[in-house]
């Protein structure tokens, strides 16, 4: 299973609910403070590979990903508070019943706490996909 691909295919299930919502992917370096940063932002992060079996088997394993969503409080307007709003309930959508695999669905998980650096807010909804993992025999 290709982490990346999951990553994109969440993507492109939470940019569906949120069409004005420029979602960033892991990768993406954004500096959410810095002129021209948009007033709301996404980010889609892999968070990494929960516990799981024998590494030099196949295994089950849970990969955990984030959905961040980033407010501009000292920029925002309105219309900004009630877009970052409706972002961190369409995430929360597109992880429940996320059917990624045939008989596999997306779980919500536990996950970073929402931050506030005295400018921007950051509220994150984590998910964890059960992937198989095939390690070296």
């Amino acid at each position: 299973m290709n982490i990346w691909a999951l990553e994109a295919d969440f993507i492109t299930r939470w940019g569906i609910q949120v069409p004005s919502l420029e979602i960033r992917t892991t990768f993406d370096d954004i500096d959410w403070t810095a002129d021209g940063a948009p007033k709301v932002g996404a980010q889609v992060v892999f968070d990494g590979i929960e516990q799981g079996g024998d590494a030099r088997t196949a295994a089950i394993v849970p990969i955990r990903y984030s959905a961040h969503v980033f407010l501009d409080v000292k920029r925002a307007q309105p219309a900004d508070k009630l877009l970052a709003a409706q972002a961190v309930e369409q995430a929360v959508r597109a992880a429940i019943g996320w059917e990624f695999s045939p008989h596999r669905h997306a779980e919500l998980a536990g996950g970073q706490r929402t931050g506030f650096d005295g400018r921007i807010v950051r509220v994150s909804v984590s998910f964890l996909l059960s992937a198989v993992a095939q390690g070296l025999a």
